[in-house]
């Protein structure tokens, strides 16, 4: 005898509709550490900051998958409420605090994620859709193994990845810090350098360089120094360094 399929109302199918769409279609996938991701995350702190493993993460994040817990619907039959009614979501997006703000945790495993959250439920997630979540609620920021490996990704590059964009961390871009020099050297003539460097957890961290003499000594000194504060102010104004960084530290530094 073939069983009678049930009758599904409109809102049952498009809450099964969105459970399918999240499941993992590979079958082989059992949460399992994936390669790139692990290569990445192996490059460890550095003496960089973490930015090789920061870039290396990105750049993984591209083709793998990242594992997410989610919350196991109770009884509907007891509470009453169903997967996506009165604002409840089948996938619990964990909150982590980092020092760059409140971030959506993710995990690099099952195993990553056991260790940190024991009894939660993975489920495998394709990062582009976290990351467009993380843009509306968390301003952009993801981190990777919380309570161990703690990668925070920053909104630049988690808006690169939920767009499918190549992402130029601001430490890489030549145009940028040619940018910041010309502007601020033509505001304080004695700023000789400046650098672009990635600080961690999702800091950027710009040095300027000052010629010391041109700054301390002669008559125009205090006229110097109040054109290094305008300067540095630009350099923190800058639109372009603001879009290709979450947060920003100005460091001048006389030479």
């Amino acid at each position: 005898m073939t069983p009678t399929p049930p009758n599904l109302t409109e809102e049952q199918k498009n809450r099964l509709a969105q459970r399918l769409s999240m499941m993992s279609h590979d079958r082989a996938d059992v949460g399992q550490g994936l390669p790139r991701t692990a290569r990445a995350l192996a490059l460890g702190q550095g003496n960089d900051a973490g930015a090789a493993r920061l870039e290396a993460l990105v750049d993984a994040l591209v083709f793998e998958r990242v594992i997410v817990p989610i919350d196991v619907e109770p009884d509907p039959r007891v509470t009453g409420v169903h997967a996506g009614e009165n604002g409840h979501n089948p996938i619990d997006f964990v909150r982590a605090q980092t020092p760059a703000g409140e971030a959506l945790a993710i995990y690099s495993s099952a195993q990553a994620l056991s260790a940190h959250r024991p009894g939660d439920r993975p489920m495998a997630l394709s990062v582009r859709t976290i990351c467009l979540t993380a843009l509306v609620e968390t301003s952009g920021r993801i981190v990777m193994n919380p309570g161990t490996d703690a990668v925070v990704l920053p909104r630049p590059a988690v808006a690169a990845l939920a767009q499918g964009d190549t992402w130029l961390p601001a430490w890489r871009d030549t145009a940028l810090r040619d940018q910041l020099v010309a502007e601020a050297g033509a505001v304080c003539p004695a700023i000789v350098d400046l650098s672009v460097v990635y600080a961690g957890d999702g800091l950027i961290r710009v040095v300027v360089s000052v010629d010391r003499a041109s700054y301390a000594d002669g008559a125009d000194a205090s006229a110097m120094k109040a054109a290094l504060s305008q300067a540095l102010s630009q350099i923190g104004a800058s639109p372009r360094l603001i879009a290709s960084a979450d947060r920003v530290e100005i460091a001048p530094v006389l030479r």
